[in-house]
């Protein structure tokens, strides 16, 4: 049952709070956030009219997290579940949805396997990162298929300087990553290479008696060249996972998988007085080879080629409209399965409309797609926010969405179905955002309902493959603070999750009813000093013989120390007390964990 009393605290509650933490706030600077993504122009996050958290190159470089599951856990609505330790299967769950139901951009461009239906977060480094945008709720007005959930936007390096890391911890894990820019002129060059190993643990115990590690390789060239004719930008990423990325098959078969992704894109945009426009040209290319000593290799591959095109002017004071075209395709002939349809097209346009006037803002937006497997699909977008105050923003919106199922829930050889409809969604939405010097507080719930849901049944026959089950019913609310005052920093994220089979009013796997995170960070001189804690409720698995796994709490504790303005050195322990928990049945977790961090920023 939804907790009313519990969302009413949160959001009738929050005018209150606002008034003590503006009581305690002794900035006169406001940390001010961009978020590029959410809207597709550059706006600040107080002022958008949907769930948006932006993560910052400070904040992910302070996190001293293990990797990026680990740290996008902190944001309120995201839960994850792993396969075991660093590198294997993740799946992210974003405000109670699949993990399909969540779009990966990287620096715009749609990411991840079309024969899985999502991109593994596992395999990217956060040394390539310079921010990301964690976007809640359906997005596909704005980016198409897959934003049925909401968006995660990530960002690659745009290092202004040389700065060299390296990293060492538990289990044999060993980093290096350099990064580094040069400007000539209106010519600016960067560069990002790094590499990252590990022997890991064993993830299935009783299975394999062996370790499951990883040995990964990633790097980044970019150029952007400004001109009077706007700004030309290019720039190529590779990710390489090599000969290991080890796991345990569930049955005899595959247990290593290579991996190489590819993502090249050329830029161009253009600011002027009275208009905006960006163009970007696109390919986007995964690898997936697995193979085992009683399984020969197999080749998952998907070629992604695409086009994005926006413009946007004023076009009153207050009101600012936005147009735009996308195209990509998607191609998997390469892989060696031999699936019956390999390759689709999809075409775009959408519309929308940005209004401001006095306290109140609203916004308007909708798309079509043509997609070449299932026809046309239109989604829409409406928001409307009133300002209470300069700081206080009260705001509603209600969305709709669309997914179109992988090339695996298709036409995987003897348990593919054709037959699949697309999945889609509506979803309402209730939120507040106060926003003063160093306090940010945001408060929201939501209620999403999604039909067609793909999901794993018996057929007649007796066998099972993917199809559209029923409906889904969503129900939510989430709370997020960030306070400073003086040397001491405090953030608390807190979300519940009501996600059910709308038929059979059983509660969809692995989604935990409560998540909170909390961090406390004490700066003194050259020492910043923090303890985190991650909660996470009991939940329902899916398996027959461990139906429900029990909750648990993790403690952390990290320390950094400036031994001069070039170099700084980094501590971090993880699972303090050593916890016995699980993200699924039969899947060992790493235990405590402790890692070793040097960054050096050298001035030539």
């Amino acid at each position: 049952m939804f907790k009313k009393s519990l969302l009413a605290t949160l959001v009738v509650g929050l005018p209150a709070f606002v008034l003590t933490a503006q009581a305690d706030d002794s900035s006169d600077d406001p940390l001010e956030h961009i978020s590029v993504y959410a809207t597709r122009q550059p706006q600040p996050v107080h002022q958008i009219l949907s769930s948006v958290t932006v993560l910052d190159r400070e904040q992910i470089e302070q996190a001293q997290v293990s990797d990026l599951p680990a740290l996008l856990r902190q944001v309120a609505g995201i839960q994850i579940s792993r396969s075991g330790g660093k590198g294997q299967t993740n799946t992210v769950f974003l405000r109670g949805g699949a993990a399909g139901h969540t779009l990966v951009l990287i620096d715009g461009v749609r990411a991840g396997s079309a024969t899985l239906g999502y991109a593994s977060l596992a395999e990217i480094s956060l040394q390539q990162i310079e921010q990301i945008e964690v976007i809640k709720g359906p997005k596909a007005a704005l980016y198409g298929s897959d934003a049925l959930a909401g968006v995660i936007a990530i960002s690659t390096r745009k290092s202004d300087h040389t700065s060299l890391q390296l990293k060492t911890g538990r289990y044999h894990s060993h980093e290096a990553d350099v990064a580094t820019s040069q400007t000539y002129g209106d010519l600016t060059l960067r560069s990002n290479l790094g590499w990252s190993d590990s022997e890991g643990f064993d993830v299935r115990p009783g299975t394999q008696a062996d370790q499951d590690g990883f040995d990964q390789r990633y790097g980044k060239v970019a150029g952007e060249f400004k001109t009077s004719y706007g700004v030309w930008s290019a720039d190529h990423n590779v990710l390489r996972s090599r000969g290991q990325y080890d796991f345990d098959p569930t049955w005899p078969g595959a247990d290593q998988v290579e991996t190489k992704t590819n993502q090249s894109r050329l830029g161009w945009a253009l600011d002027s007085a009275t208009s905006s426009q960006k163009l970007s040209l696109s390919q986007n290319q995964t690898e997936d080879l697995n193979w085992g000593d009683n399984s020969p290799a197999t080749l998952f591959e998907t070629k992604r080629h695409e086009l994005d095109y926006q413009y946007s002017r004023p076009l009153t004071q207050g009101l600012t409209a936005l147009t735009g075209v996308n195209w990509y395709k998607e191609d998997v002939s390469d892989s060696d399965l031999g699936y019956d349809v390999d390759s689709r097209i999809n075409k775009a346009v959408f519309a929308g409309l940005s209004y401001q006037s006095g306290a109140w803002l609203a916004d308007v937006t909708g798309r079509h797609d043509k997609q070449s497997q299932y026809g046309h699909y239109n989604t829409y977008e409406l928001g409307l926010g009133y300002q209470l105050t300069n700081e206080l923003l009260v705001r509603a919106s209600r969305s709709s969405a669309f997914k179109a199922p992988s090339f695996n829930d298709l036409y995987y050889p003897f348990s593919g179905n054709a037959g699949l409809s697309p999945e889609t969604a509506t979803s309402d939405e209730l939120g507040l955002k106060y926003s003063a010097g160093d306090v940010q507080i945001e408060s929201s719930v939501y209620q999403q309902n999604v039909n067609n849901l793909i999901q794993w049944a018996p057929m007649a026959d007796g066998n099972w493959v993917p199809q559209n089950v029923g409906e889904a019913k969503i129900k939510g609310a989430e709370f997020s603070v960030s306070h400073s005052w003086q040397q001491l920093h405090q953030q608390l994220a807190y979300s519940y999750t009501d996600a059910k089979d709308k038929v059979t009013d059983a509660a969809l796997i692995k989604r935990s009813k409560h998540t909170v995170h909390w961090q406390g960070a004490y700066q003194w001189q050259d020492w910043r000093v923090f303890v985190t804690s991650d909660y996470q409720s009991d939940f329902q698995t899916g398996d027959f013989a461990t139906p429900q796994l029990g909750g648990y709490t993790l403690w952390g504790v990290g320390a950094s120390y400036e031994l001069s303005p070039e170099l700084q050195i980094s501590a971090k322990a993880d699972n303090l007390t050593n916890k016995d928990y699980l993200y699924l049945p039969g899947y060992a977790t790493a235990g405590a964990e402790w890692s070793l961090r040097l960054n050096w920023t050298p001035d030539f």
